[in-house]
């Protein structure tokens, strides 16, 4: 939120390198940190790292929405549009932020 994306990669360096039972929260906050630096590619790894760790998770739906939103930025639209529409048949009664945010990244990508 400070947009302080050093300190972000720090914290989330630091869990995980804790190995602890909160590696896919480091793993989203180091692709959060990545992709505000615009290092798209590396926010990718680090969303796709947070979705493997645990797919049925509650935090799974948000590394995917990171993971289309690191495809966006590598102007890869249609791998954008496939990790939304993998989205939504894996987990289809979103709601919140998630949801906003995966309709607003269709959008973005023009997704069908």
């Amino acid at each position: 939120a400070r947009r302080d994306y050093g300190a972000a990669e720090a914290a989330a360096r630091e869990v995980l390198a804790g190995r602890g039972a909160r590696g896919q929260d480091g793993q989203l906050l180091l692709g959060d940190a990545m992709l505000g630096r615009r290092d798209y590619a590396n926010a990718a790894i680090a969303y796709d790292d947070a979705y493997k760790r645990n797919r049925q998770s509650a935090r799974a739906p948000e590394a995917m929405v990171g993971l289309a939103n690191a495809f966006i930025g590598l102007n890869a639209k249609r791998e954008a549009c496939d990790t939304l529409n993998n989205l939504r048949s894996e987990f289809p009664r979103l709601s919140g932020n998630v949801a906003t945010r995966a309709s607003e990244a269709r959008g973005r990508a023009g997704c069908r």
